[in-house]
This record gives structure tokens, sequence and C-alpha cells, in this order.
């Protein structure tokens, strides 16, 4: 199902933001724009769109402020600058630098790198962490308002297509009597060329009648068909993962639609079968969009 959801935060940290943007497809796929001091929290990100989102192509748009350069703490690394001044004392001493004063020294030391870093300590990133999931968890509740005002255009469409599928079995249904007729004209056509031969074969006559029975009589697909549709319509009444469902049952009911089609040779009854697998179709592709 497609939708769309953002939400966005700012804080001292800096400016977070959050796009969701998802289009129809058979399962979840994630694809994810992040930035490279994005890529621990990529894993935690992708399982909590998995908690609420089971079935589309998912686009992830993640903006947000590196942790590192949010912050406004420097920490010392003592040891390294203790390392530092005592090698660089050890090249004076070596080299019998009299004239170089402690403060150089002290401003060589403050310049090498990592002596002094910005703050990325376990509860800065915690912090972080947990206001950029508050940006995701609103961005996701964005996104399911958009698909819920789709899904109820989507459960509007399917009714009317199970509605459509109704009016073309009626006539179906209608025509049955009328089908009967026929089947009882030809089936009298065909004893009678039997009887002309002077003979009866009645193991060859049982044999026909079957056959003919069996090739030309749609009630049990009709009932069938009626079955899986009310089917359809309980399942259009459920809360949950849909799509499957109604694509197993929209199978069953192509399944008895062209057996229908296959076994009559009425003009009304041919063009109810064309309008119910049009229906069918339709409500498979539909299928694909719904979890």
């Amino acid at each position: 199902m497609t939708g769309f959801g953002q939400a966005e935060l700012k804080s001292q940290e800096g400016h977070f933001r959050v796009e969701l943007k998802s289009t129809n497809h058979k399962f979840l796929e994630i694809s994810s724009r992040l930035p490279g001091y994005l890529s621990e929290y990529e894993e935690t990100i992708r399982r909590e769109i998995g908690k609420k989102i089971r079935r589309g192509k998912i686009l992830l748009f993640v903006a947000s402020p590196d942790p590192s350069v949010s912050s406004s703490r420097l920490v010392l690394n003592e040891s390294l600058a203790r390392e530092v001044f005592g090698k660089a004392s050890a090249v004076k001493r070596l080299l019998k630098m009299r004239s170089v004063s402690d403060d150089a020294m002290l401003h060589e030391v403050m310049r090498y790198p990592d002596v002094l870093a910005k703050d990325t300590s376990t509860d800065r990133r915690s912090v972080y962490s947990r206001k950029l999931q508050g940006v995701l968890a609103k961005a996701l509740s964005d996104f399911d308002r958009s698909r819920a005002a789709e899904g109820a255009a989507l459960l509007r469409d399917l009714k009317n297509r199970v509605r459509e599928i109704h009016a073309a079995l009626g006539v179906i249904k209608r025509r049955i009597p009328a089908m009967a007729k026929g089947f009882k004209k030809d089936l009298e056509a065909r004893l009678k060329d039997f009887l002309r031969e002077g003979q009866l074969d009645k193991e060859r006559l049982t044999l026909e009648v079957a056959q003919y029975l069996k090739s030309c009589d749609i009630s049990e697909e009709v009932t069938r068909l009626s079955s899986h549709l009310a089917g359809m319509e309980r399942a259009l009444k459920e809360v949950g993962e849909l799509g499957r469902k109604l694509d197993f049952i929209a199978q069953e009911m192509t399944r008895e639609t062209n057996t229908i089609g296959a076994k009559s040779s009425d003009a009304a009854i041919t063009d109810a079968v064309i309008k119910i697998k049009s229906g069918i179709e339709k409500i498979r592709e539909q299928a694909q969009n719904v979890e």
C-alpha cells in the first residue's frame, strides 16, 4: 500500500528529520538513505519499521546532525597528553634546546590530534538515539494515517468489485433454467441419433449422457463461486493482514469462473463470466496492496 509520513524535531543536538515513502510490493523491502554516522542505528530503525509495516517498497530518508559535531563538551585524553609532552621534553633535552618554553610545548601538545576530542560518550549517544527514535515513531504514525485514508478508499473499491461480481453471478443463476432447457433439447437430439441406428447401445448411451452432464452442468461451480464470494465479503470485514487471504480466495474464484466459461456456450453467461473475471483480476491487483 502506498503511503507517506514525515516528522521533525529541533533540539539542542540539532535538527532531526525522517521521511517514509512506500509503493506497492508483495513483501517488505526497505531502501534507506542514511548518513555514514547513522550506520550504527540502521538496524534498529529497520526493526522499528518492520513492526509497523509488513508489505511495500519503503524509501527511508533521515537527516540529522552528526552526534560528534553536535557535542559541545570537550574531553581531554590525559594519557595521550602526558605521552606527547614527555616525548616533546625528551626531544628538547636530546637537542639541548633551552630556548623552548613550556608554553610553546603546551601549545604543541594541545595541537596534537585526539588530545582534545568532542564528547561522544555512551550517555550522549543514548540521548541522541532516543530523540532519533522519537522522530521515527512520529513519522511512522503520520505514515499510518496516510495509509488509513488510502485503505478506506481501497476497501470501498474492493466492495464495489464484489457487488459487480454478485450482479454478474446473478445473471448466470437466472440463465441456468434456460441453459437446462437447451441442454435437454440437445440431449434429446443426440438420443434420436442413437435410435436411428436401429440398435440402442445402453453402455454407450450411459457414457454419453454422463459425459454430457459433466461437461454442461454448471450448478456446482456456481454454488462454489457463491461460497467463495461470501468468503470474500467476510474477509473484507476482518482486521489484520488480509492481502494474502484475499488473493487466495480470488484464485479459487478464478478457477470456478474459468470452468463455468468452458462449460457454457450461452452468450449471456459468457458475457457475465467476462465481467466476473475482470472483477476478480482487479481484486487480485488490489490485494497486492493490502497488508
